[in-house]
């Protein structure tokens, strides 16, 4: 290996890899996906689960009730993680939770998203711009 090559690889090791929650929010055999705003700097205009990056000393449970509540006003239990993985560039650790919901109707409660959404495992299909990845995690849950 030449010195370059070391160097990149010290590099990025050292990076600091973002780390955020993907929600599956599900009610009366719907999942809940918002479509992100399009000043968004990741996926703008994508549909996608409710998500948000973890603050410094939140735990991942905390994030899942936190991004929830900013983002569509529900309140939730973060019921069980999923599974994690990286996002496609791997800049971002997606961490997939189930949210169950304790409390409200979910509603666009700031500008994170342009709509939002209820959709069955059929018409997730049809959702453009989505991440297939996304879409194949919620169609294989039971």
């Amino acid at each position: 290996m030449v010195w370059s090559e070391v160097f990149i690889e010290l590099f990025n090791q050292n990076q600091t890899q973002i780390q955020a929650v993907m929600v599956v929010i599900k009610k009366d055999e719907r999942f809940l996906l918002g479509k992100r705003s399009e000043w968004k700097a990741s996926a703008p205009g994508y549909w996608c689960p409710i998500s948000g990056r973890i603050e410094s000393g939140e735990t991942e449970a905390e994030a899942v009730v936190r991004e929830v509540w900013e983002e569509v006003g529900l309140k939730v239990r973060a019921v069980k993680k999923l599974t994690e993985m990286n996002a496609r560039d791997a800049s971002v650790r997606l961490h997939w939770w189930l949210g169950e919901i304790l409390e409200g109707e979910a509603y666009l409660k700031n500008n994170e998203h342009s709509e939002i959404g209820w959709f069955t495992r059929e018409e997730l299909k049809s959702l453009t711009p989505s991440f297939h990845e996304d879409l194949a995690i919620l169609q294989a849950l039971k």
